[in-house]
């Protein structure tokens, strides 16, 4: 009888232990890039609670981002969480020192900005994961599959968190060049126009088509175009490989592959901050990280459809899908 009660009572002492801890979402429910952190943050933080707030703000116009932060810091305050985990830039901007200052810890991840801008750097209550993919390292080792290749464009939405990434990793400019290669990067928001780049690609030059992110494309009625069909149109119609700089863009009905950043490993290490908190260890002894490991993903169905093979440095692992 008493192994039984000393069990009970030890289950109840794991049960009430588990820290109460709100994610707070920048994008919409079935985005993959939350799919992919969110799956990473399970697995780092096992038996905790974890509560979701969708702002979507891929899909919601910028004028409605204000009002979609006060309705998740209403979710907050009713919820009084242990800790917050804020994905990408969106709600950390609306909600990181909201949140830090009302006196709540907070982990970031996905932010493309610099933590120094935003003014989360250096608040005591404030750390987390960057977000930095390898597009120059990513553009150089696959256009080596292409053998003489010269001139690619590298194409994204023209969200703010585009233009960060694209800031971050290429300045100001529209066209750089990595070696012998020139790359072209163009920003739209209008279906039509993103059309239009894919479909003269071929014919303005370009042997490789390299798309970012494609989440804030409008049809002509203004209305949001689901991501999975820009995607797969891009795919479909491209006139020459298309190549990208995020995992979830690959695939049979996708691109041909890239060396890419995960969405699981962001969800892993920022998990892994939350979880050093949670077990006492203050957020301002623990660093901003940034999330640079890159691995390398192909589509079979891609690669056989334009006879490439990969090229991987230095026999690294190559990760599939069909």
């Amino acid at each position: 009888m008493t192994r039984w009660l000393c069990l009970l009572l030890w289950l109840f002492s794991a049960w009430t232990s588990a820290a109460n801890v709100m994610v707070i979402h920048s994008y919409h429910p079935g985005h993959p890039w939350i799919l992919e952190y969110s799956r990473g943050l399970a697995v780092a933080l096992p038996g905790q609670q974890l509560s979701h707030v969708y702002l979507d703000t891929k899909r919601l116009p910028p004028s409605q981002f204000a009002a979609q932060g006060d309705q998740a810091w209403r979710a907050y305050l009713q919820q009084k969480p242990d800790l917050v985990i804020l994905g990408d830039d969106n709600a950390i901007d609306l909600l990181a020192l909201r949140i830090a200052n009302h006196g709540t810890p907070v982990v970031f991840l996905g932010m493309n900005d610099n933590p120094r801008h935003v003014g989360v750097y250096g608040q005591p209550l404030i750390t987390g994961v960057l977000e930095r993919p390898l597009m120059k390292r990513n553009l150089l080792e696959m256009t080596q599959m292409l053998g003489d290749a010269s001139q690619v464009k590298v194409l994204f939405d023209a969200s703010s968190v585009s233009s960060t990434a694209l800031m971050d990793n290429f300045g100001a400019k529209q066209t750089v060049t990595l070696g012998r290669l020139r790359v072209d990067l163009a920003q739209t928001n209008d279906y039509q126009q993103w059309q239009q780049q894919v479909l003269k690609a071929k014919e303005t030059g370009y042997q490789a088509l390299f798309i970012g992110l494609y989440h804030t494309l409008k049809d002509a009625d203004g209305l949001p175009v689901d991501a999975e069909t820009v995607l797969q149109w891009s795919a479909q119609h491209s006139p020459v490989p298309l190549f990208a700089f995020w995992e979830f863009s690959i695939g049979p009905q996708g691109a041909v592959g890239g060396l890419v950043i995960h969405g699981y490993d962001q969800g892993i290490l920022a998990g892994q901050l939350a979880q050093r908190i949670l077990s006492g260890t203050p957020a301002s002894a623990l660093p901003i990280r940034i999330g640079e490991r890159a691995s390398y993903w192909f589509s079979r169905s891609q690669l056989q459809r334009w006879q490439l093979v990969p090229k991987p440095r230095e026999n690294s692992p190559l990760n599939w899908r069909p």
